[in-house]
């Protein structure tokens, strides 16, 4: 009886095979992860920009404090003196130089003060406004005189108040209106400037900015008043417009930077 031999299996030599299913979920919760960390971080930078304006703000009214509380030891010192010298009509020249020194200091200081204090105004009125007209603001004008008698320096303030997380941009600008010969007539920025540009000055800002330049007014115009133009651009494009009396201004007050 012949022996029936077993058929021979060759084993492959290729790895198995397993299936594995494809997660939709996990490329989805990267993807989330990913914006969530860059929400984060741009959360990181508005907040500090907006403690930076505070920190400002609060250095302002401390200065603001101490040079209040100096004002009121030379006022005191100026009424001692000044009785002292009633008292003694005929009185030194050391106390009445004196007394010329700390009045010159009290109008230098009285000075600070009120400068100081108009900057404590400026960043409440963008960070915390008393109105309710937030947004893009023509916040002041400024006119002052050069050596030229008809060249005058000009500063736009431009502000974008409680809405500042993001930036403003746009272009300005600005006409002068008056009378030559007689008649009424009006003088654009582009006329009046050397460096003007027909699209306006550009700006580009989050809290506040100042646009300044040079103009020349003709030798037979009297200006009489200023028109500002402000248009921004975007989804909440708006355009503002705001008139300005000729004011000229002896000495310039600048309330900061952003």
């Amino acid at each position: 009886m012949k022996t029936q031999r077993k058929p021979i299996v060759q084993e492959s030599s290729q790895a198995p095979m397993v299936l594995v299913p494809h997660r939709e979920g996990h490329k989805v919760k990267r993807i989330m992860e990913t914006v969530l960390a860059f929400l984060i971080i741009a959360s990181i930078f508005a907040g500090a920009g907006y403690w930076m304006g505070i920190r400002h703000h609060l250095q302002a009214i401390t200065e603001s404090q101490e040079l209040s509380e100096q004002l009121q030891e030379l006022q005191s010192k100026h009424v001692e003196l000044r009785e002292m010298a009633a008292v003694d009509r005929h009185g030194s020249v050391l106390e009445k130089s004196a007394t010329e020194h700390v009045r010159q200091d009290n109008v230098l200081l009285q000075n600070k003060v009120a400068e100081l204090q108009e900057a404590v105004s400026f960043y409440k009125g963008i960070m915390a406004p008393l109105r309710n007209d937030k947004g893009l603001r023509i916040e002041k004008l400024s006119v002052q005189r050069t050596a030229d008698s008809s060249r005058y320096r000009y500063k736009v303030v431009l502000t974008q108040v409680a809405n500042n997380s993001s930036y403003v941009s746009g272009s300005l600008h600005i006409r002068v209106l008056g009378t030559s010969k007689g008649k009424q007539k009006t003088l654009s920025l582009e006329v009046l400037s050397e460096s003007a540009n027909k699209g306006g000055a550009k700006f580009k800002f989050r809290y506040f900015q100042d646009l300044s330049g040079e103009l020349i007014l003709p030798d037979d115009f009297v200006p009489d008043q200023v028109e500002v133009v402000a248009q921004s651009r975007g989804k909440k494009a708006m355009r503002l417009e705001r008139l300005f009396g000729w004011k000229i201004e002896e000495v310039a007050s600048d309330v900061g930077q952003r």
